[in-house]
């Protein structure tokens, strides 16, 4: 029996880098997902809510919410779903703090390739599912 799809949920207010975003999973092609796209922090935790997601990928950025205050809202809605922050601020003290914040991992839009993200997705989840064991044992 094949694996479930991995279930994205995208959170991307640019139309052209979400559709870059889509193009790269489909490049890796090392593992089935299904992607959901919402433009706004309140539609992703909405989504959450009602449907759930195994990962994040978080743009910084967004109409309603800016900075690590979008990784601190998501990470209130979806504890157990590993964050990847994907923005086009390529500063290592923003991704220091939102990797302390509780993101998986940080990515620079710009030097994103297909098996890059893919790689950071499959790490992702294994990081989140190791500190929920973790968790759980304490």
């Amino acid at each position: 029996m094949a694996d479930p799809p991995i279930r994205i949920l995208l959170v991307e207010d640019n139309p052209g880098d979400a559709r870059i975003l889509r193009e790269l999973l489909r490049e890796a092609r090392s593992f089935y997902f299904e992607l959901t796209h919402v433009e706004r922090l309140a539609a992703a935790r909405e989504h959450i809510r009602t449907e759930g997601a195994d990962v994040v990928l978080l743009d910084l950025s967004l109409p309603d919410a800016h900075g690590l205050d979008t990784v601190r809202g998501m990470l209130e809605a979806a504890p157990e779903a590993p964050i990847i922050v994907l923005t086009g601020l390529d500063d290592d003290a923003t991704a220091l703090h939102a990797v302390q914040a509780g993101a998986q991992d940080f990515l620079v839009k710009g030097d994103v390739d297909a098996a890059v993200l893919a790689r950071s997705v499959r790490y992702a989840r294994e990081r989140k599912r190791l500190e929920l064991e973790r968790v759980h044992l304490l």
